[in-house]
């Protein structure tokens, strides 16, 4: 998808849309780890909103999910879009060291 740029009306950014709404697991991976456009967040909370009900989402990130607001301009969109997240979420937190620095320490040791 960074190769190209897709126009709001465009079929082949409509069908990718599409196969977010429908698909049975969407995870978003590092999520929020930086600052996200309004029209971006505006984007996600449609596919947040069309995915209600319809499947599951897994969400990764370095921050607990107070802290993704920072990420998030417009206070509204923020709180719907970490509303449908949090609202049904089983939130598993992870303590203990980085395990990317744990494993490039070991390779180059």
């Amino acid at each position: 998808m960074t190769d190209y740029v897709y126009h709001r009306q465009d079929a082949a950014r409509l069908a990718f849309l599409t196969g977010l709404h429908t698909c049975d697991l969407l995870v978003l991976d590092d999520f929020l780890t930086t600052p996200i456009t309004g029209e971006t967040a505006a984007e996600l909370l449609n596919i947040l909103a069309a995915r209600e009900g319809r499947g599951s989402t897994v969400v990764t990130s370095q921050f607990d999910p107070e802290d993704w607001y920072r990420s998030l301009h417009d206070a509204v969109i923020a709180e719907s879009i970490l509303n449908r997240i949090v609202s049904n979420a089983e939130l598993v937190q992870l303590d203990g060291p980085n395990m990317r620095r744990h494993t490039h320490a070991e390779t180059t040791s």
